[in-house]
């Protein structure tokens, strides 16, 4: 199966429970504090437009652009799409694959993909990586949210199967991408999967 396919499938899987999925994560205020603070903290340091790629409902593209960031948001999943241009009315929306955006290169100055690569097999991420590179400007930031692991190892999402990650390895394929690794954390909660991030810097 192509990657194009798999991502076609995991976004109607999404599409199917995308009411209750809003109704559970469909503000910033009903995510981790320490997530708000960590994107708000990052955005804070960028000066120019901001991709928010996979933007699910919309939330964390309005979050940044409730600090007079430019923001846009691109997500495969039309309900989440549509939820979005209902609610929050700054920034823009577009339906997108995120390893073929519909933009000219080096346009933002920072890309958050907060869990949006979480159902992407280890074959598929390179190219999303790139295209992520892509389309920032020189020096541009990656923001990146994901579960952490021991291994690239798939595990059981409600949603669709899922992947974990270590930092380490993650973070190679960043820089074979053109990224410097700026920031590597992680966050364990009893009885809770492993949260990471990193964040990083295009290099040229």
């Amino acid at each position: 199966m192509e990657a194009s396919q798999r991502s076609g499938q995991t976004a109607a899987r999404y599409s199917q429970v995308a009411e209750a999925y809003i109704d559970m994560f469909g503000s910033p205020e009903q995510a981790e504090a320490e997530d708000r603070e960590l994107i708000a903290a990052w955005a804070a340091k960028l000066h120019g437009p901001v991709l928010d790629a996979g933007c699910g409902p919309g939330h964390w593209t309005q979050f940044i652009a409730d600090g007079n960031r430019p923001s846009t948001g691109v997500d495969l999943v039309p309900e989440f799409l549509d939820f979005a241009r209902r609610t929050f009315q700054q920034p823009d929306f577009l339906r997108a694959d995120l390893a073929h955006l519909p933009f000219d290169g080096e346009q933002f100055s920072g890309v958050l993909s907060w869990y949006s690569v979480i159902h992407v097999p280890p074959s598929d991420l390179p190219p999303i990586l790139d295209e992520l590179a892509r389309v920032l400007q020189p020096a541009g930031k990656l923001l990146l949210g994901f579960f952490a692991g021991d291994q690239p190892e798939a595990f059981g999402h409600q949603v669709a199967p899922a992947w974990y990650w270590p930092p380490a390895q993650l973070g190679e394929l960043l820089e074979q991408s053109g990224f410097g690794v700026l920031e590597v954390g992680t966050r364990s909660r009893p009885a809770a999967r492993t949260h990471g991030h990193l964040s990083a810097q295009k290099l040229s």
